[in-house]
């Protein structure tokens, strides 16, 4: 259940502009491979767990301490700790923004006071950061937590609501349809689709409350994983599918370019009908909850861990204003510079965050562990099989999609297609 829930998060929201230009089936196909590689990845992190616990005797440790051990390497460590810092924080902006817009759209919609109140630039932002920052801060920890438990039900429920009613409105046969795959396009989406898979932060807590037992941690990672995956499906067809073959679809397309939210396109009641628009609202503004409570405390946890403050206690709260200010100005001043940053900050967060931090680093530590100089002892049999082939091939993948989309990002691709046409002119 810890693995599925904290799967399931507004990363999902990104998954249909993401995948639109590609096509449902291409995308799917996608996904079977990020979630294939994040499970492995899962099942590494598991392993590492596992040693370091037999080797020191103390429970698991967190992920940040773990690779700082794992990595050995003052450089190699840096890297870990700054792939962390930038992925959290690239997420904490993209649910800034993305929160801040769903606000705004509620206080445009009460009319009066709101109404007027929503064409402040950058209010909504503030409202939604502060409003989640203050809960965190002065709530206790079981309330807080107790909360999101609820709100994480809420997202449940109206997930399942969108995938009932979207369902009874969706065009499967242009869902479907050839014209609408687009294979060729389906490397873009690999940042979002290997965003949306993420939970490893959580797996040293699994190893903890399975007391290392092997079997029960690799049946909780891959059954924790694959029901997300099946989730991340049905939504993504019903989403798409709800969309494609419409005017509305066709006008935003070529509007944008091809990069658009159908997300957004659904929510502004244009198709699918109004309940179905509000359902998908609703489950947005809860998804962003419940992620972004995760984030602030995983951030916090963090920056204590390098600033070398304890956790709780007189000492924490001389710094708690200073931590919480750490954790949600630096996001909230990103988003107010660029409200519609949301997709653009999860790309960025998934091509470089997740591929350092879960595709590239966990597979170096093992392979130090098993195959290195240093003799350490392994308390565990490989969790993941096939050896050194499968080390490298998360390598393999992360480093393509490493390079790929620094390419694109920096104009790498533009600039040579641009050269030839000129050539070719001359």
């Amino acid at each position: 259940a810890l693995v599925t829930g904290t799967t399931v998060g507004a990363g999902v929201l990104a998954l249909p502009t993401a995948t639109a230009a590609a096509g449902f089936l291409p995308s799917s196909a996608a996904l079977a491979v990020a979630w294939w590689y994040m499970a492995m990845s899962g099942l590494l992190i598991a392993e590492l767990s596992i040693n370091r616990m037999g080797n020191t005797g103390r429970p698991g440790q967190g992920i940040l301490e773990l690779y700082k051990n794992g990595l050995g390497s003052d450089n190699l460590s840096n890297i870990g700790s700054a792939a962390y810092f930038f992925l959290h924080y690239a997420i904490m902006v993209a649910y800034i923004a993305q929160g801040g817009a769903n606000f705004d759209a509620f206080l445009e919609g009460t009319g009066g006071i709101g109404e007027s109140l929503a064409t402040v630039p950058g209010i909504g932002q503030i409202l939604f950061a502060a409003g989640c920052g203050s809960a965190i801060y002065f709530g206790k920890p079981s309330v807080v937590e107790k909360a999101n438990n609820v709100l994480v039900a809420g997202v449940m429920a109206t997930f399942i609501g969108v995938t009932a009613i979207g369902a009874q409105s969706c065009d499967f046969e242009a869902l479907i349809n050839p014209i609408n795959q687009h294979p060729e396009e389906v490397v873009n989406a690999f940042p979002i689709l290997f965003l949306s898979m993420v939970y490893q932060n959580v797996v040293p807590t699994v190893v903890n409350t399975l007391e290392g037992d092997r079997h029960k941690i690799t049946t909780a990672i891959i059954a924790g994983t694959t029901m997300p995956f099946l989730m991340f499906l049905a939504w993504n067809g019903v989403i798409l599918g709800n969309v494609m073959g419409t005017d509305a679809f066709s006008a935003a397309a070529e509007a944008s370019n091809g990069d658009f939210n159908p997300v957004a396109l659904l929510q502004s009641g244009e198709n699918g009908g109004p309940l179905l628009s509000s359902l998908v609202g609703i489950f947005s503004e809860l998804a962003l909850i419940t992620s972004l409570t995760g984030f602030v405390y995983g951030l916090l946890d963090a920056l204590t861990d390098v600033t070398g403050l304890p956790s709780k206690g007189p000492e924490f709260e001389k710094w708690k204003p200073a931590l919480f200010a750490g954790v949600l100005v630096p996001p909230l001043a990103l988003s107010l510079g660029n409200p519609d940053i949301f997709y653009n900050a999860l790309d960025y967060g998934g091509a470089f965050g997740v591929s350092t931090l879960f595709l590239v680093l966990p597979p170096l530590m093992v392979w130090k562990e098993r195959y290195g100089d240093e003799q350490k002892p392994i308390m565990t049999k490989p969790m993941v099989p096939l050896g050194k082939l499968s080390l490298g091939s998360m390598w393999k993948a992360a480093g393509t999609l490493i390079f790929e989309q620094g390419a694109e990002k920096l104009g790498v691709f533009d600039f040579i297609q641009d050269t030839l046409l000129e050539s070719l002119k001359l």
